[in-house]
């Protein structure tokens, strides 16, 4: 998906790649997060009542320096107010919207979202703009330490594609079946595999796409298909057996016997 358009399943990788971009966009990190007992982020309750974070979640949290805190159950008005932000870019941003592919559609949420950003708020009688410089943000930290939370994993199609953002992009067939890691760097997609990097792409911008790998299946016809070498029979050379006269165990069954 996009940079602001949430996907319809958001697994724990898609989420941080996601905060990502919100901090970078904001152009620092906040001090606390407060959420909502979503999987994605808590795992459960500790015997002593603290949050059993997701690993993944909270080894982001400390590489950032965000302190993350969990609203209480059936409280809502430890939220804060309300204000259906969501609803917000449904009923002015959305419709009537016409875009090309999914990196026109960014373009133009981000231009309205500034143009949004400088106007009066009803509630506070401030532009958005402005307050956000009350929020003391951290600086953004170091983009190697960013990077390794910009990648997902996904399971190669048995046709040898994954699918990110929104675009099928091609491997090698003989990866079927297996997990990978996906990751853009500045306008590729690398496709990595154990710690090898198996495939890179230009980033395709055309929704429901598909890209495919120069020699994808390569090899594929003689390997009947199979995701491994078939094991074939081997001829080998029958041992040979020395053939001795029976005048010889005759004799050697005389000296026994004496």
């Amino acid at each position: 998906m996009s940079k602001f358009l949430r996907p319809l399943y958001c697994d724990i990788h898609s989420f941080l790649r996601c905060f990502v971009h919100a901090i970078e966009h904001f152009g620092g990190v906040p001090k606390i997060m407060l959420t909502d007992h979503m999987k994605t982020v808590v795992l459960g309750m500790n015997a002593d009542h603290t949050p059993q974070w997701n690993p993944l979640f909270a080894d982001f949290a400390l590489s950032i320096g965000l302190t993350p805190k969990l609203c209480k159950v059936r409280r809502p008005q430890t939220k804060g107010k309300v204000e259906r932000g969501v609803q917000y870019v449904k009923d002015n941003f959305w419709p009537g919207r016409t875009y090309t592919d999914i990196a026109d559609l960014n373009r133009q949420a981000i231009a309205w979202c500034r143009q949004v950003d400088q106007r009066i708020h009803g509630t506070t009688g401030e532009r958005p703009c402005d307050r956000i410089k009350d929020e003391n943000l951290l600086p953004l930290p170091t983009p190697d330490r960013l990077m390794k939370f910009l990648r997902v994993e996904r399971m190669v199609s048995l046709d040898g594609f994954v699918s990110f953002d929104g675009v099928r992009y091609g491997v090698h067939w003989r990866y079927s079946g297996q997990q990978v890691l996906v990751r853009q760097v500045g306008l590729n997609v690398e496709i990595w595999h154990q710690g090898e990097r198996i495939a890179l792409h230009e980033k395709s911008s055309r929704w429901g796409g598909m890209v495919k790998l120069p020699g994808q299946y390569e090899g594929l016809k003689a390997a009947e298909g199979a995701l491994k070498p078939m094991p074939l029979a081997r001829e080998t050379v029958a041992p040979q057996v020395e053939q001795r006269p029976l005048a010889l165990y005759d004799a050697l069954a005389e000296v026994a016997s004496c």
